[in-house]
């Protein structure tokens, strides 16, 4: 099981710019939680982290595997983080006040990173690099005759 990095290098510049937003996404995401808890206390368990971190980096190891159906499913939870980040914004802006500006501009660059990550990775650049795999998957494990 080697690590596709030449496919990686080889990859369009949308697929890699896609992997780039997607790897800065997480890990504003680790920072913005570690914000919200050094600003309000006791809000996260440390499951709750460990379920978060588990969960970004399985599908940032996917993606970088380059499997069509992670980029699917990277798509599908992007869109979930870039929605509850301007949920977030809304309700801290809308609602509450903002009393906190830099919280407020790191949930904004969460859906930034996450939107861009999203858009490069519907791209259809993107999309058929990613068709191309998923063929030559499946002519790979098709039995000859």
């Amino acid at each position: 099981m080697t690590f596709k990095l030449l496919a990686f290098l080889d990859s369009p510049p949308t697929v890699r710019n896609a992997i780039g937003y997607l790897l800065g996404g997480w890990l504003s995401i680790y920072a913005f939680v570690a914000h919200i808890e050094w600003s309000f206390p006791g809000r996260f368990t440390q499951a709750n982290v460990l379920r978060l971190i588990v969960v970004g980096l399985g599908i940032c190891y996917c993606v970088l595997r380059l499997k069509p159906w992670a980029r699917k499913m990277c798509i599908f939870f992007n869109i979930g983080i870039v929605g509850i980040n301007l949920l977030f914004l809304f309700v801290r802006v809308y609602a509450l006040g903002l009393t906190s500006p830099a919280l407020t501009v790191h949930a904004l660059l969460n859906a930034v990173l996450f939107g861009f990550s999203t858009y490069f990775l519907i791209h259809p650049e993107t999309a058929s690099f990613f068709k191309e795999l998923e063929i030559k998957a499946k002519s790979d494990s098709e039995p000859s005759a």
